[in-house]
């Protein structure tokens, strides 16, 4: 009997050691190396064809890829979603976006890009300049999701190496869409520009707290003065920027 409360406090206590390392879970395992690949190409299967093509290599976690891809912006998307595969740690990235044929070829896939985009209207400039596959893309838009979406579709021509968005986003105001549309509209109800459409205008107006830009080409001296005078008719205007340039084919007479 005597030996009982020494085998009674004997249970308590490893009840209580056992209790002590039960409170605090072991960590789990993160995925290996080979899990973290698989995944990636897995994600890369979902992506793209010329995407799964990439070599993948994993080693502690940290993700090499490397090989050809036609985009930058599946060059862009392969790598972010490499990122978010659970288990990895870093990412190195050798991926080779093949040239266009030069600067200008490619700077006219852009242009169409950038005119086939259906929010791209008269209240929106954008100026672009290629250079050794490298797309500079400034001027102005009336709303964030158009910048992101001209980036996108330019990211999407094979041959763009970069992009250096540069574009400003104009502020959202009640009074600077009035004056957009006032002006846009007496200049293209104008009899000078009659034979212009605002689906695809030459003259963009750009309005900026009360500040107008005028950005664009048309055929005669007469329109170029002709746009000016009427933006810097509009009541609440402030200051009239005139960029507005004659085409090639006026300049000449």
């Amino acid at each position: 009997m005597k030996n009982r409360p020494g085998v009674a406090v004997v249970t308590i206590l490893t009840a209580a050691v056992l209790g002590f390392f039960f409170d605090r879970p072991l960590k789990a395992a993160g995925p290996s190396d080979s899990q973290i690949k698989a995944e990636v190409q897995r994600q890369f299967a979902r992506l793209d064809r010329s995407a799964e093509r990439l070599t993948v290599d994993v080693k502690n976690g940290v993700v090499m890829l490397s090989g050809d891809i036609p985009t930058l912006w599946l060059k862009e998307e392969a790598i972010r979603r490499s990122l978010k595969v659970d288990g990895v740690q870093s990412l190195e990235a050798d991926l080779v976006i093949p040239r266009a044929e030069n600067d200008a070829a490619l700077g006219r896939e852009v242009a169409k890009r950038i005119r086939d985009y259906d929010l791209y209207t008269v209240y929106d400039s954008l100026e672009g300049r290629v250079r050794d596959g490298r797309v500079l893309l400034a001027g102005a838009v009336t709303e964030d999701k158009k910048s992101s979406d001209l980036v996108e579709r330019i990211a999407k021509v094979k041959g763009v190496q970069a992009i250096d968005n540069q574009l400003v986003i104009l502020p959202a105001s009640e009074s600077d869409n009035r004056l957009r549309v006032v002006i846009a509209t007496a200049i293209y109800r104008d009899e000078a520009f009659t034979h212009y459409s605002m689906v695809d205008p030459p003259v963009h107006v750009i309005v900026n707290n009360g500040h107008v830009q005028l950005v664009g080409f048309v055929r005669s001296q007469i329109e170029l003065i002709k746009a000016e005078s009427i933006a810097r008719s509009v009541f609440g205007v402030l200051a009239v920027e005139n960029r507005v340039q004659l085409t090639g084919r006026a300049q000449g007479h």
